[in-house]
C-alpha cells in the first residue's frame, strides 16, 4: 500500500498518458484541477456530490442502520426473517444492484413508469435518473438499501456486548424504553458509532461502482451523480483530459482525495475521542 502511494504522489508530477515517456511539469496538475476553468468546476462539483453524500450517511442512513439493530436486538416479531432480507444486498454485487436499478427506473421499459402507465397515473411517469432534480437522491435510495446492513451489523454486534442485567435493572427501576435507550443504550454503543462514523465518512467519499453502473462514467444528466472516483477513472482512462487520458492529472486526483480523507478521518477520531471521553468523565462524576 505506502509503495503506490509514493508512486502515484510520482506520477502526479509528470505529463504522461500511461505510455511513452514522460513530462516533467511539477505542481501544474494541481493547479488544473483547482485553477482550471473547466476542470476545476467539474471537481467541485464531483466533490460536493461526496459531501452531501456523507451528511446523507451521518444523518439519514446511520440513524435507520441504529433503529433496524435496536429493533432486531429486542428480538421483534419474525427478527430472523428480517435480518436475512435487510442483509441479502449486502452480498450481491454492486453490478447486480445497479442492473437492478435500471430495470425498476428505465424511463422506457422500466417497472415503475410501466406500472404508472397502466394503473393509468401518465402524469407521474418520470425519468427518473435522467432528471438531475431526482437523480441524487434515488441514488441515496439505492446505495442505501444496499449499504445499509454494514453499519446495522456493528451496532448489532455492540448491542449483543451490552450487560442485560443493566438494562433489566433499569426497568425494575421505572425507567421507560426510551429512557433506556437514551441512557444506558446509547452510551454504551460509543465503540459502533465511532467506526461507522469514520467507516461511513470514507465510504461515501470513495463512492463508484452504483453510481458508474447507473449514471455512466460522466455521472449521469449533468454531472447531477458525479462523484470524485467516476472523475478519476474518465481523466486517467476515459480520454477526457482534453481529448487524451492522463495518468499524471488522475494521480493528482487520487493524491487530493486521499488528503481529504486523511483529514477528516482525523479530525473525527481527535473529535470524538475527546467527545466520548469527556462524556465519560461526566458520568464517572
Amino acid at each position: 500500500m505506502i509503495i503506490p502511494l509514493f508512486v502515484a504522489v510520482y506520477y502526479s508530477f509528470f505529463k504522461w498518458s500511461g505510455i511513452g515517456p514522460k513530462t516533467f511539469i511539477g505542481l501544474e496538475n494541481y493547479h488544473s484541477l483547482f485553477a482550471d476553468k473547466r476542470l476545476s468546476g467539474i471537481f467541485w462539483n464531483a466533490l460536493g456530490n461526496n459531501f452531501k453524500f456523507v451528511l446523507a450517511v451521518l444523518f439519514v442512513i446511520m440513524p435507520i442502520q441504529l433503529f433496524i439493530a435496536y429493533w432486531l436486538d429486542i428480538k421483534i416479531i419474525g427478527y430472523r426473517f428480517h435480518r436475512t432480507i435487510i442483509f441479502l444486498p449486502y452480498i450481491i454485487s454492486s453490478t447486480i444492484i445497479g442492473f437492478l436499478t435500471m430495470l425498476v427506473f428505465n424511463p422506457n421499459i422500466g417497472i415503475i413508469n410501466t406500472f404508472l402507465k397502466k394503473a393509468g397515473f401518465e402524469s407521474h411517469v418520470s425519468a427518473w435518473f435522467g432528471d438531475p432534480k431526482k437523480a441524487f437522491g434515488l441514488l441515496i435510495i439505492v446505495i442505501a438499501w444496499q449499504g445499509i446492513a454494514g453499519g446495522m451489523f456493528i451496532f448489532l454486534a455492540n448491542l449483543k456486548g451490552i450487560s442485560k442485567s443493566l438494562i433489566e435493572a433499569a426497568f425494575i427501576d421505572g425507567a421507560t424504553r426510551y429512557q433506556r435507550f437514551r441512557y444506558i443504550i446509547l452510551p454504551c454503543l460509543e465503540p459502533a458509532l465511532i467506526n461507522n462514523i469514520i467507516l461511513g465518512t470514507i465510504w461515501a467519499l470513495t463512492q463508484s461502482d452504483i453510481p458508474f453502473v447507473v449514471g455512466g462514467p460522466q455521472g449521469g444528466i449533468n454531472n447531477s451523480i458525479d462523484f470524485v472516483n467516476l472523475l478519476f477513472y474518465r481523466f486517467t482512462f476515459g480520454g477526457s483530459y482534453y481529448g487524451e487520458t492522463s495518468m499524471g492529472f488522475g494521480a493528482a486526483i487520487s493524491i487530493v482525495l486521499f488528503i481529504i480523507i486523511l483529514c477528516i478521518t482525523i479530525i473525527q477520531l481527535c473529535f470524538l475521542n475527546r467527545k466520548f471521553s469527556y462524556n465519560g468523565k461526566r458520568g464517572d462524576e
